[in-house]
């Protein structure tokens, strides 16, 4: 069974990555997944919005680290950089999905999750999810698009100081901070995220996907990707090179 799932309701389509445990962290298998799940889902005509989820009680726990497909360990520089990129081809795609796109977060979305879920429009947390942005201080930048992202809704200085410290965000700051949109009980996102998505279909599609093209033509410009995904590649070098000594 497929890791990453996408059933059709209605105008509604549901996208679920779950590996089935490891803190459902985003490896190659679920990365290439979520690409393939946003180019595909983004070309149905009969589809005006989606919900994206991840396992029942986790969103996702960041990269995973020990996934070697992610990180081409003794490969080449060039072979190397394209690999540790997987994740940010993955973001653009649901960057783009082109209908309304509603995150479904329980429990912890981090690193690389977190990103993810920015990558949508909207955001419902369930009252113990939590977003966080911990690679700086494991000594890494963000990259994946999530830079343009968190500075879009934060601004410049609470951006660092989330970065900087490595800040979790309960639903409620998240909510005052435009990070989130909806708060609900536990177990109760994806419900949620599917009602609201039902009603946002019945917008008329042509005007929605123009609209929120137009904002994200101007709100979403990644002024980041020219160098994130070889300053990633960068900090991640240095880490292992400090690990060696």
């Amino acid at each position: 069974m497929s890791a990453v799932s996408t059933s059709v309701e209605g105008k509604v389509a549901t996208v679920r990555f779950d590996r089935g445990g490891k803190a459902n962290a985003l490896n190659s298998e679920l990365i290439a997944g979520l690409e393939s799940a946003a180019s595909a889902v983004g070309q149905r005509v009969d589809v005006d919005a989606v919900v994206l989820t991840g396992a029942a009680a986790i969103f996702a726990a960041g990269v995973d680290l020990k996934d070697e497909e992610l990180w081409k360990t003794g490969a080449g520089d060039v072979e190397r950089a394209q690999a540790m990129n997987a994740g940010g081809r993955m973001t653009d795609a649901w960057r783009q999905v082109p209908q309304a796109v509603i995150a479904a977060i329980e429990g912890p979305a981090i690193g690389g999750g977190a990103i993810l879920a920015l990558t949508a429009d909207f955001r419902v947390m369930g009252s113990s999810s939590y977003l966080s942005f911990p690679e700086v201080r494991l000594g890494m930048t963000l990259g994946w698009g999530g830079l343009p992202l968190l500075v879009e809704r934060l601004g410049s200085s609470r951006a660092k100081r989330v970065l900087f410290c490595d800040e979790k965000i309960g639903p409620e700051e998240a909510l005052s901070l435009g990070l989130c949109d909806r708060i609900v009980d536990d177990g109760a996102a994806v419900t949620a995220a599917w009602a609201w998505a039902a009603e946002l279909a019945e917008v008329p599609a042509l005007a929605l996907r123009m609209t929120k093209s137009a904002i994200d033509g101007h709100a979403r410009q990644n002024w980041a990707g020219w160098s994130e995904a070889d300053q990633f590649y960068l900090s991640r070098r240095l880490l292992e090179e400090a690990g060696r000594k």
